[in-house]
């Protein structure tokens, strides 16, 4: 399923839920690459063929996150909503995506305030 939104960084959420082992929403960005979110882990390659690479090439940057903040997801996927560099997620998590870093938080207004991050993904 493919969620629409307007977004000068993301230009594409998909979710994937049937045919795989665990729910994966991919959003993708203007600049090609990939953000992979799963329940326990979200992961950056440089496009959408770095995806299904067996030796990993294209993966930018994984990070596994803490089993008391695994994400929900709903049957339209994990995101509920995206605009410029934040994403929404089902149960009230938030990412934010800057020119370094994109960062989970545990709700929308940390996210605003930059602070209880919960994990984070560096760009450079």
């Amino acid at each position: 399923m493919v969620i629409e939104g307007n977004s000068d960084i993301i230009v594409r959420c998909e979710f994937f839920n049937e045919n795989t082992a665990q729910p994966a929403q991919w959003l993708t960005f203007r600049n090609g690459f990939v953000l992979v979110i799963q329940s326990t882990f979200m992961a950056l390659y440089k496009n959408i063929e770095s995806i299904n690479d067996p030796l990993g090439n294209g993966l930018k940057a994984m990070v596994d996150l803490p089993s008391e903040q695994v994400l929900a997801f709903s049957e339209q996927g994990f995101v509920t909503e995206f605009s410029a560099g934040f994403v929404g997620l089902v149960g009230e998590k938030a990412i934010l995506i800057t020119p370094n870093d994109i960062q989970l938080f545990p709700n929308k207004l940390d996210a605003l305030h930059n602070r209880n991050e919960i994990v984070r993904l560096q760009l450079n």
